[in-house]
């Protein structure tokens, strides 16, 4: 794959958040840009690990999950073709990640340094409205996941990630789409039932 294919839909990608100048995208040092494979159950960021890296994902699907006291498994977030994968806090923070993130599907991944970005945030202004505007959309949707359970039903929660995830639903497994939403698979599978019922899914 050309590299300046990917860089491109990473610009493309940026540039919802803020316009980035030609003369600026023409400086930036984008041989820190590298493609990277990752199979289906390899690990971009393990649980207790500092992280170093961010990625943009070209192909594949990756999940966001952390492990509770009683050894639980918990999902986060998915995240999909066009996203960014990063774990901010731990790595400004200089602290072993509490989360994790794995691909659920052989996936391509565009990296780059995280200390590459520090050194972009230091430079042109427009990075610091990416980053900014960036952050904003994370906060959004950390609050509205949590206001789904805090006041939706399961149905609706289940609802909603439809909306939001539209393409998950034959991708994750579904034990995975069920601890998302907080519930069992059983009780997934009696929401999903209830929804055909209805005609409200197929």
């Amino acid at each position: 794959m050309d590299p300046a294919i990917f860089l491109e839909r990473v610009r493309k990608e940026l540039e919802k958040y803020a316009p980035i100048p030609d003369d600026e995208w023409e400086r930036t040092d984008r041989t820190a840009f590298t493609p990277v494979r990752y199979e289906k159950g390899e690990h971009f960021l393990r649980i207790g690990d500092v992280p170093d890296k961010m990625g943009f994902i070209w192909s594949g699907l990756f999940r966001i999950f952390c492990i509770t006291e009683q050894g639980d498994e918990r999902i986060m977030a998915f995240r999909g073709e066009n996203r960014f994968l990063s774990a901010f806090s731990p790595f400004l923070e200089s602290q072993p990640s509490w989360y994790g993130i794995q691909a659920l599907e052989p996936s391509i991944l565009l990296c780059f340094d995280l200390q590459q970005y520090q050194r972009l945030m230091a430079g042109h202004p427009c990075w610091c409205q990416i980053s900014r505007k960036y952050v904003e959309n994370l906060f959004i949707e950390k609050e509205r996941r949590e206001r789904d359970f805090l006041t939706e039903n399961a149905e609706t929660r289940y609802l909603n990630f439809l909306r939001e995830y539209p393409d998950l639903e034959d991708r994750a497994p579904q034990y995975q789409v069920a601890s998302y939403l907080g519930i069992t698979p059983v009780a997934l599978s009696r929401i999903r039932k209830a929804l055909r019922n209805k005609n409200q899914i197929s």
